[in-house]
């Protein structure tokens, strides 16, 4: 247990709190330390600390790498990489991140290598991200064996695994992912807050079928974080109308939205007096901000922890960025996502009530409306304490399915297949991948979700979707490189979309004016 003991002092030294025992993590760090074919999932509520866990095994690496020789932290998301990415530098200094627009995309060979799903998906194609445009034109294989290889030798955690098989344009590239990694052995551990039997059964049936030593841990009544969860007196309401109607001065305030546009609606609304804050105090992130834009943003919000503030975000907020409110009004959303959102409800030791208001009204954004309408429908007959699993478990798998097939639903078995054989055949190197690859997409099949486009900001990467460049394009705000086609439709955009991710040389170049306050809204 040096290993974890020395994150856990380390990790509370930098973040300025006294270190308190949290049972389940030492016993999956002595599970994944001690077994030599580990599966464990790890389903433990926000706010739990259970990124510990990749700081612990990560130091352990470095004394003892008879199981595993490092640590890469898969997340679902960019938005929460930053937190993880900060907090690993701060604390122990071994880490590097991986994922399109970083200047770190090679092997992962830190101790700590922190990176995307989508570009973790890549290098196990062998297809380095930073050098498709080398292997596309014959000129290198771009570390395809040795990228993949580093991998191979690592222990790999998936943070928030769930929301991969959940969304349609991952659910195949992610499945064919666990399928080759636990054909290899390589040590896995999913972690999340909201895991349903569905999924549990599709992560125990891979783990089965390749000899894993399969373990599930979970916190019961005496752990002290639930005890003192527990404690707090969290009340939830349901609203509609104007979200901003709901917040009260005087306390830490989040309202999390659905879609930029709203995000950025509302944000006008209250620094124009609509909310009764300051405008020192009123705070906007979404996920078309760049990322140092993002970075002081967290910072002001840091500063005011314990002071009176309006934050108004996004999904970019839900996960991955630390405050604590005493109130928070949410969009109605799929009980994963709202979870994940209450997570920063009174998050702090020293919190102790807190008021959520869930707008039933708000558009359903993103997400599926049967899974919204059916999560808002089973919150109202049952109340949930947002970090105890045992209050809401039943929701969980009403929503996300207590079967395999509920959750397998989204994966293509054809697609999938020929992913795992790219990944297994030594054969198939760099340039056969990518060209095998780049037919799938040219025939409209999405293998994953680099239909997002990289818009270039002041030297910063800001993803943005097809619908949203075109928007921008028609408005004079983008200069494409490498494109010889003017954009006249979604088709059009869809087609940029295509050619970045086969690695083609385009640019794509914001030249409007940067919005300080509002980001590329």
């Amino acid at each position: 247990m040096r290993g974890y003991r020395g994150a856990l002092e380390r990790l509370a030294e930098v973040k300025g709190f006294a270190p308190e025992r949290r049972p389940l993590l030492e016993r999956a760090f002595d599970f994944l330390t001690s077994s030599p074919k580990p599966f464990l999932i790890l389903n433990a509520p926000t706010g739990y600390g259970k990124t510990l866990l990749s700081y612990a095994l990560a130091l352990h690496s470095l004394s003892d790498a008879s199981i595993f020789d490092r640590v890469i932290h898969v997340l679902p998301m960019r938005s929460i990489i930053e937190d993880v990415q900060r907090t690993a530098e701060q604390a122990f200094g071994f880490s590097r991140t991986k994922m399109m627009g970083s200047s770190g995309e090679f092997m992962h060979l830190f101790p700590l290598n922190i990176t995307t799903a989508d570009t973790f998906t890549w290098d196990l194609l062998k297809l380095n991200t930073k050098r498709r445009h080398l292997v596309k034109s014959g000129r290198e294989f771009g570390y395809d064996y040795l990228t993949q290889a580093s991998i191979l030798t690592s222990l790999v955690i998936f943070d928030e695994a769930h929301f991969l098989l959940d969304e349609e344009s991952m659910a195949t590239a992610f499945s064919a992912v666990v399928e080759f990694l636990t054909s290899q052995g390589v040590p896995i551990v999913v972690m999340t807050a909201t895991l349903s039997r569905g999924h549990v059964r599709f992560f125990e049936k891979h783990a089965g079928k390749n000899g894993y030593e399969f373990e599930i841990l979970k916190p019961d009544e005496n752990d002290p974080f639930i005890k003192r969860e527990l404690q707090k007196d969290i009340s939830m309401a349901f609203g509609s109308g104007n979200p901003l109607e709901f917040v009260e001065p005087g306390k830490r305030n989040a309202v999390i939205v659905n879609t930029v546009e709203r995000a950025v609606e509302l944000y006008n609304r209250a620094i124009g007096g609509d909310a009764g804050f300051e405008r020192d105090r009123i705070i906007l992130i979404h996920g078309r901000m760049k990322p140092s834009h993002k970075r002081a943003l967290i910072g002001r919000l840091r500063r005011l922890r314990n002071e009176e503030f309006l934050l108004i975000g996004t999904q970019a907020v839900e996960a991955g960025v630390d405050f604590s409110s005493d109130v928070m009004v949410t969009d109605r959303a799929p009980i994963n996502s709202l979870l994940q959102r209450l997570g920063r409800l009174v998050r702090h030791a020293g919190d102790r009530k807190g008021q959520v208001v869930i707008m039933e009204d708000a558009p359903t954004g993103p997400y599926p409306p049967e899974k919204v309408e059916r999560t808002v429908s089973l919150l109202k007959a049952d109340g949930i304490h947002p970090r105890v699993p045992t209050t809401y478990e039943e929701i969980v798998n009403e929503v996300h399915g207590s079967s395999l097939v509920s959750v397998t639903r989204l994966i293509n078995r054809s697609l999938g297949g020929k992913l795992v054989r790219f990944m297994a055949d030594p054969s198939k190197r760099a340039p056969q991948v990518l060209g095998e690859i780049e037919r799938l997409i040219q025939q409209g099949i999405p293998v994953m979700r680099d239909f997002l486009i990289p818009l270039s900001v002041d030297g910063e990467v800001v993803l943005v979707s097809p619908k949203k460049l075109l928007e921008l394009y028609s408005r004079g705000l983008v200069k494409l490189n490498g494109v010889e086609f003017e954009l006249r439709g979604i088709g059009d955009a869809y087609r940029v979309a295509k050619a970045v991710a086969l690695g083609e040389d385009v640019e794509v170049i914001y030249i409007g004016d940067y919005d300080r306050e509002r980001g590329i809204a």
